[in-house]
């Protein structure tokens, strides 16, 4: 006895509803927590008082690069008019800068190289010098480091490199994993009898393994637990291995951020949130002025402070990515 299926005659009209309107992936909204529009408007008044400052001559050196970077982050020209001083655009500042350096070091010459990158300028021929074979031609294969003794400055040789779409070597990321300290984070020296972890060091190795395609790299996952347990209740972080007394400060915070969405963590999480978020503890540094505080109680800015600030706020955290829900049709036979 057949049994009857009471949809088989529509079995016809669902095959040429499928061949004409395939399921397709509907991407949800921005979930209600996202702090976007806060940060873009931190990030505005930021990028204002660093105009203003740039327009008082109060940005020299090195800064000119690390500062041309942000701006064209947050979508300006570091190389056109409205960055221009005395027939020197900020950009032009940078090239000088560097060229003029009696001694270039790696990780100078990575922070000029990620001011050029990011302009939309080609690295190897900025300032005279082709940057990444300048960079290139410090790493040492004996060690796997681009710098002989400063951890910090090799990370921004790795990313800049990244950024240039160079492939890190192996040796690279193992000498990374080599200098974790046993409290599972990193300081500054590249030191076999180092034990002292700092916050701004290991959020920029973690950015370091995230750009050398080593996201879920068990040394880094490692740190992220020790970050983690020195998150402060304000939501921030200090310069743990140097001061010790749990007072946050914008550039240990915003260095921390950068590395942890750069790896897929959410600063915005349940993870990373005590007090406040951590995202909330980064804006709060910031002045009426736009610049960021190094500490809530130290009065006065670092223009360091305010430059590190800016790229995490600008990063896209993984609570803002859309995710697509799949439409299927019902299946009315088997």
């Amino acid at each position: 006895m057949n049994r009857h299926t009471p949809f088989k005659p529509l079995l016809p009209i669902l095959i040429l509803v499928t061949l004409l309107f395939p399921a397709r992936a509907i991407a949800r909204p921005l979930p209600p927590a996202s702090s976007r529009p806060q940060r873009q408007a931190a990030v505005a008044k930021a990028i204002t008082w660093l105009h203003g400052q740039f327009q008082s001559g109060d940005i020299h050196g090195l800064s000119t690069c690390e500062v041309a970077r942000v701006v064209a982050l947050t979508g300006g020209d570091p190389d056109g008019s409205d960055w221009a001083r005395e027939a020197s655009t900020l950009l032009a500042q940078c090239e000088d800068a560097f060229r003029n350096l009696q001694r270039k070091d790696v990780g100078e010459a990575a922070k000029t190289a990620r001011a050029a990158i990011a302009a939309g300028r080609d690295p190897r021929h900025f300032a005279g010098t082709d940057l990444i074979a300048f960079i290139e031609s410090r790493y040492n294969p004996d060690t796997g480091y681009y710098h002989p003794y400063n951890l910090f400055r090799n990370n921004l040789a790795i990313i800049a490199l990244s950024e240039a779409e160079r492939a890190i070597p192996a040796d690279a990321v193992a000498a990374l994993t080599a200098a974790q300290n046993p409290d599972g984070c990193w300081g500054w020296p590249i030191d076999p009898n180092a034990t002292a972890s700092d916050t701004d060091t290991s959020g920029m190795t973690l950015y370091a393994f995230a750009a050398a395609g080593q996201p879920n790299a068990r040394a880094a996952n490692q740190c992220i637990s020790r970050l983690r347990a020195m998150q402060n209740d304000d939501g921030g972080w200090e310069l743990s291995g140097i001061y010790g007394d749990q007072v946050s400060n914008a550039d240990s915070t915003a260095l921390v951020i950068q590395g942890l969405t750069a790896l897929g963590w959410d600063p915005e999480g349940p993870l990373f949130t005590r007090d406040q978020t951590a995202v909330q503890a980064l804006l709060s540094f910031q002045a009426d002025d736009g610049a960021f505080w190094w500490r809530h109680e130290q009065q006065g800015t670092l223009l360091l402070g305010t430059i590190q600030s800016i790229q995490p706020l600008v990063m896209t955290y993984p609570n803002e990515i859309p995710k697509p829900i799949p439409l299927h049709l019902p299946l009315f036979m088997r």
